[in-house]
């Protein structure tokens, strides 16, 4: 006869493999989840530079190889360049993470045998205890042969807890080894997925070794070529210089406006009560009138939607960063972005990032047609479009289409010019729009 003593010792063994499987389990989904958003934000952030390198290499095979666009293509190249080498680095972290995760599962799928393997011992152990002691081949017998009515009624309690606990037992061997299944098939899963990111690896390192050498190549030819470089940035500069001046122009009388709106006295008594030298004479400083002009709704709308604003075109890549940078090829020379120049595809679409008012629209030389609006205290530029149907005062929505990217005739590419402003601060595009 199997002892309550005996049995609860069984039971104790058994719910410690239990809470201990479960308590493993739970502490590798804490693990799983946040390993699962790293891999998660590797992944799309791999699909995204993927869909930017291909949409830069579509672009690089439209450019007409002559001695005019060389430049101009070893510029693309050297962004496709960088694209691929963050493509590398992500793919690699990729590896990194499913190798890390393979472990991880590794180790819980022998954690699993092992319990599997004490809990069906333990079972086993247990029925056969049972069995001999005529427990469960005649339960009745074993009840009746009680020497007290009091024994008997014990005896009936300790069948019944002993058969709850079977099944628990049972229950339990069956969801461990459904556990060790599910996590054998992610482990299969997760190798396969390292072997596949080994092999684009492979590939994308081959295409790297690619453009590299084809970047020598025309910066060798570049070289050889550098006095038509110096007269072809003097002249970009030209109308960059004439671009900054319009753009200026534009958003210093948009703020004039606002001045003097917020100089305005609202009523009678208040012009009467306002002192002669709370006016800034004539020549103060230019923050002293800025600082006047207060942020109303559409300003503190949009400036909450930083990092979030759309992009200006359907689909685009960032040929040239915001701020100073060195010459890609001429040495010791310096060039100044006072925004960002998106290369997309012919005759694209461009759009209003945000609801604003049309400050101004301007035909420049060399930038053709651009368009300033204004949100609240914020100006967005759109530069190089061949055309546009707006006009100063036009009211716009977000995602409303305000014109088309132009096409250059000698290189054949198609690049916006993007600007952002806060007053008569620029600001980097690059960290208000999405990722």
């Amino acid at each position: 006869m199997i002892s309550l003593l005996t049995t609860n010792r069984l039971s104790k063994g058994g719910r410690y493999i239990l809470w201990r499987g479960l308590i493993l389990l739970l502490l590798l989904a804490g693990g799983i989840a946040l390993h699962a958003q790293s891999r998660q934000d590797l992944e799309s952030r791999r699909k995204k530079l993927i869909r930017d390198i291909e949409l830069t290499d579509k672009m690089l095979k439209k450019t007409t190889k002559t001695r005019e666009t060389t430049f101009d293509r070893f510029v693309m190249l050297q962004r496709q360049i960088e694209q691929r080498e963050r493509l590398i680095r992500t793919i690699d972290a990729e590896i990194r993470e499913a190798g890390m995760a393979i472990d991880r599962t590794a180790v819980v799928i022998v954690s699993l045998e092992r319990d599997i393997i004490k809990m069906r011992a333990d079972y086993s152990k247990m029925v056969r205890n049972a069995f001999r002691r005529k427990m469960l081949s005649n339960p009745l017998l074993y009840i009746l042969s009680a020497e007290s009515l009091n024994q008997a009624f014990r005896r009936w309690l300790f069948l019944r807890k002993y058969d709850r606990y079977r099944k628990t037992q049972a229950e339990a061997i069956v969801a461990t080894q459904q556990a060790l299944s599910n996590k054998i098939r992610v482990l299969e899963e997760t190798r396969q997925k390292q072997e596949t990111l080994l092999v684009t690896l492979q590939k994308q390192k081959a295409e790297l070794d690619n453009e590299m050498r084809d970047k020598e190549n025309l910066l060798n030819a570049l070289k050889k070529d550098e006095g038509r470089l110096r007269e072809d940035l003097q002249k970009k500069q030209a109308a960059h210089e004439a671009l900054n001046q319009a753009i200026e122009q534009i958003i210093q009388a948009e703020i004039q406006k606002k001045v003097q709106a917020a100089r305005r006295p609202t009523s009678g008594a208040a012009a009467a009560n306002k002192k002669p030298d709370a006016v800034p004479a004539s020549g103060a400083d230019d923050d002293a009138d800025i600082a006047e002009i207060p942020d109303d709704n559409l300003t503190m709308a949009f400036r909450q939607k930083q990092g979030r604003l759309p992009w200006p075109v359907e689909n685009g890549v960032i040929a040239r960063g915001f701020g100073r940078q060195k010459h890609p090829t001429l040495q010791n020379i310096e060039i100044t972005n006072n925004g960002v120049d998106i290369r997309t595809a012919e005759s694209s679409p461009v759009y209003a990032v945000y609801n604003g008012v049309v400050a101004g629209v301007q035909f420049i030389p060399g930038h053709d047609y651009t368009v300033i609006l204004q949100h609240g205290n914020y100006y967005t530029v759109y530069s190089n479009l061949s055309e546009t149907p707006l006009n100063k005062g036009d009211m716009v929505e977000a995602k409303q289409v305000i014109g088309r990217v132009n096409r250059n005739p000698i290189t054949s590419a198609s690049e916006l010019h993007f600007e952002l402003w806060h007053q008569k601060k620029r600001l980097n595009p690059a960290s208000w729009i999405k990722k």
